[in-house]
C-alpha cells in the first residue's frame, strides 16, 4: 500500500514492494524493478506522464518541468519519492545493524550525543543523505558540514552553514524515512 505525506513545499509518497525478492530471484533486472517501482509512486501522485532524467551529478529531474523538483530512494525493496516546487530530498532505510559500528564514518563530534543510540544514528544517516540531495550534492564534507542537533516529534533539527534546518521523519517497524519539508 502507497502511503502519501503532504507537506507545504512537497509531497512525500513511500511503499514497501512486498515481492520484492521474488522478482529478484525470477530474473529480473533490480533496475527494472526500481524503475517500476519509481513509476508506480508517480503514477500515485499524479506525475505519471512526466519524464525523468538524472543530471551527471546522479540527481534525478523531470525533463519538461524545471519548475518542479525530485528526489528518489530506494532500499531493499523500500521505495520513497518526493515532488516539490522547491528542491527535495528523501531518504529511506531498513535498519542496520552496521550503522552502529560505521558511525565514524557520518558522525562528527558535535553529534556524540547521538552515538549511543541506534534509532538516533539511523535518523542521523537518513537526514544527511536527505539533506545532501536536497542541495544536490553541493556540500563538500557531509560528516563535518550538516549536523543533527535535535531530534523532535517527526521532525530533526540539523544545522548546515551556521543555519537550522527542519526535516521530517517517519520510523514505522524497522524502515526509517526521512524528507525535507
Amino acid at each position: 500500500m502507497i502511503s502519501i505525506i503532504n507537506n507545504p513545499n512537497s509531497t512525500v509518497a513511500y511503499f514497501k514492494q512486498e515481492d520484492y525478492e521474488k522478482l529478484l530471484k525470477d530474473g529480473i533486472h533490480k533496475r527494472a524493478v526500481e524503475k517500476g517501482s519509481v513509476q508506480m509512486l508517480m503514477e500515485k501522485l499524479g506525475y505519471d506522464g512526466l519524464e525523468i532524467q538524472y543530471k551527471q551529478t546522479g540527481q534525478p529531474f523531470f525533463r519538461n518541468n524545471p519548475e518542479l523538483f525530485l528526489s528518489i530512494s530506494h532500499a531493499k525493496g523500500w521505495y520513497a519519492v518526493s515532488v516539490g516546487t522547491e528542491p527535495v530530498g528523501v531518504d529511506i532505510e531498513p535498519f542496520s545493524s552496521r550503522l552502529k559500528q560505521g558511525q565514524d564514518y557520518f558522525r562528527n563530534e558535535r553529534e556524540l550525543p547521538f552515538s549511543e543510540n541506534e534509532t538516533a544514528l539511523q535518523l542521523m544517516w537518513g537526514a544527511k543523505e536527505a539533506f545532501y540531495k536536497w542541495k544536490e550534492g553541493q556540500i563538500a564534507d557531509l560528516k563535518e558540514e550538516v549536523t543533527l542537533v535535535r531530534i523532535l516529534e517527526e521532525k530533526l533539527v540539523i544545522e548546515f552553514e551556521s543555519d537550522e534546518y527542519q526535516l521530517g521523519f517517519r520510523v514505522f517497524g524497522e524502515v526509517f524515512l526521512v524528507f525535507t519539508l
